[in-house]
């Protein structure tokens, strides 16, 4: 991990710093949310997580659609950012500790314009750090492709050759790490990889003692290929809202449907996308020391499909719906190898 180099930073009433303000910002699927949950189930005797603006899963997306005044997912709360930064610093005050404020909404927003509204709060003298989470990027992106399929509200409709190829760019990280870089507050860039130490590398740069916390393996369930077509079916036929919640049901009580996914991106779309992304590579090890690991790439004959004893569980899942089950299982034809 290297630090990206930035001036002393001092605090509003230009006294030195004594505390930091992390702001753990991700990206998705860099392991975001087994961090959160450790967090969120932490005493607060080793840095402070404060327990305001939390979604169910632990992260502070509440906290940051509310500054943002972005209140489009479902599972937003409206609240008062004003309130819930006023409750971080009365906490900050009685704690003492360095905070960690985790969300991986923050990037593409105005993280300075986040961080300096809070830092007005909490007064004192706080030095702010922005984490980031380094992943190797095709990993990232099928892991993400794969949420973004699942998702109800992205319901993602491009098969993942599609979703590569139009997002590519994306999954670099020398514009966002730049862009962080010219905020004024130190950047620090951690190795996502080896993965499985991944959640205790970055519990340790918050400053949590090694072997001090047990980290259980939190791990979003990942939906088989089966599933990953079934679904990606469904979000092109699904008339409403409504339907789609029916059908995910009967899609969801097939055996199997969370499990091991194939490689979904295919020889040439995984070449083309790691072209692109060679400078990037180059960047992360020149500018942090992070040398990620190089994918392997799949066999000429493998991508995104399914074979025909995965169409047929889908189409038996499927075959009390109506039209609406005949609708997916036309689509779904679509992906047989």
């Amino acid at each position: 991990m290297r630090r990206w180099p930035v001036g002393g930073q001092r605090s509003a009433q230009g006294y030195p710093v004594t505390r930091t303000l992390f702001l753990h910002i991700g990206p998705a699927k860099t392991a975001t949310s087994a961090v959160q949950h450790v967090l969120r189930g932490h005493d607060n005797s080793v840095v402070l997580y404060p327990q305001v603006g939390l979604w169910s899963d632990g992260s502070h997306h509440n906290l940051v659609f509310n500054f943002f005044g972005d209140h489009r997912r479902p599972e937003t709360t409206r609240e008062d950012a004003g309130a819930l930064f006023a409750r971080i610093a009365n906490a900050a005050k009685q704690s003492g500790r360095n905070i960690v404020i985790s969300s991986e909404v923050l990037p593409g927003r105005d993280i300075a314009a986040f961080a300096n509204a809070l830092l007005q709060y909490l007064g004192g003298t706080f030095r702010v750090e922005l984490v980031v989470v380094v992943r190797e990027h095709l990993e990232r992106a099928a892991s993400l492709y794969c949420h973004r399929v699942m998702d109800g509200f992205t319901a993602e409709t491009c098969t993942p050759d599609e979703f590569l190829s139009q997002r590519v760019h994306a999954f670099a990280y020398s514009r966002m790490l730049t862009k962080l870089g010219r905020t004024g507050f130190e950047v620090a860039a951690l190795n996502y990889h080896p993965a499985d130490g991944c959640v205790e590398r970055v519990l340790a740069h918050f400053g949590f003692p090694k072997d001090s916390i047990l980290v259980p393996r939190v791990r979003n369930a990942s939906p088989g290929t089966k599933a990953l077509a079934a679904t990606l079916a469904l979000n092109r036929t699904a008339p409403t809202p409504q339907a789609r919640k029916r059908i995910a049901r009967a899609l969801r009580a097939m055996p199997g449907f969370f499990g091991p996914t194939c490689p979904i991106f295919s020889r040439g779309a995984t070449e083309e996308a790691l072209l692109k992304l060679r400078p990037d590579r180059e960047f992360l090890a020149d500018r942090f020391a992070i040398v990620l690991p190089e994918p392997e790439l799949p066999g000429a004959d493998e991508g995104f499909g399914i074979d025909n004893a995965e169409f047929e569980e889908i189409a038996g899942a499927t075959s009390r719906l109506g039209s609406d089950g005949a609708a997916l299982t036309e689509c779904v034809r679509t992906f047989m190898r």
